[in-house]
């Protein structure tokens, strides 16, 4: 599945496409961080990850005045690759 403008837009809707930047501030966040997951938990779907990563471009979320920043994915995607952790899942989780 491609996501280019040459018409897919089922395909772009089904991805979240059209509605991730008009969505509210926690579902733009949490939409964000659901393709960050799938590039660094699913190897089989990095290729179509990184491509809705690159159409979504930056996720604007109001955080408040607090330090939090909301990762571009597509950069979040280069930093997975470069240290060569796609499809590994974490062995601890510290909440």
């Amino acid at each position: 599945m491609t996501f280019d403008d040459s018409g897919n837009h089922d395909a772009m809707y089904l991805a979240g496409l059209y509605t991730v930047h008009v969505e509210r501030n926690r579902v733009r966040y949490v939409m964000n961080s659901f393709v960050l997951s799938v590039v660094t938990y699913v190897a089989e779907l990095n290729n179509e990850a990184k491509q809705v990563a690159e159409h979504i471009g930056k996720v604007h979320v109001d955080v408040g005045n607090t330090a939090c920043k909301v990762p571009l994915a597509s950069e979040y995607i280069k930093k997975v690759e470069a240290k060569n952790r796609v499809g590994m899942k974490r062995k601890t989780c510290i909440c």
